[in-house]
């Protein structure tokens, strides 16, 4: 949950800190292949996560699908033709908020559901 709000942050800062990044030493940060491994750790956490809580839990579908509409919004801001200059961003974030989002709601599902046999 944390590396994914902290990309969400990311995505939305970007088009601000872009100018002081490379003045402090930041750079790296916004470089392409740093993004990409960033969203490949994201979506594997929070899959590993997800379907662990799902499996384990609640049974409940709602955060997969979540994961799933991350990953487009993902997958959608690496498409060359598809994003622009401000697409990406925009999709990015929303991307990092909706995998946030989604592991908001598998916590409160964990918590909440104590066996599987009551759905």
């Amino acid at each position: 949950m944390v590396a994914s709000t902290t990309c969400a942050v990311h995505c939305f800062a970007a088009p601000v800190l872009i100018t002081l990044a490379p003045l402090i030493g930041l750079g790296f940060i916004f470089e392409e292949s740093f993004e990409n491994m960033v969203i490949m750790g994201s979506v594997g956490l929070a899959s590993l996560s997800l379907i662990w809580g799902f499996s384990q839990k609640h049974r409940q579908l709602q955060p997969l699908f979540l994961l799933l509409l991350a990953t487009v919004f993902f997958a959608l801001s690496r498409v060359e033709s598809f994003s622009s200059i401000v697409t990406e961003p925009v999709l990015m974030g929303l991307g990092g908020l909706t995998l946030a989002t989604s592991h908001f709601i598998n916590m409160k599902l964990c918590q909440t559901c104590h066996s599987c046999e009551e759905h």
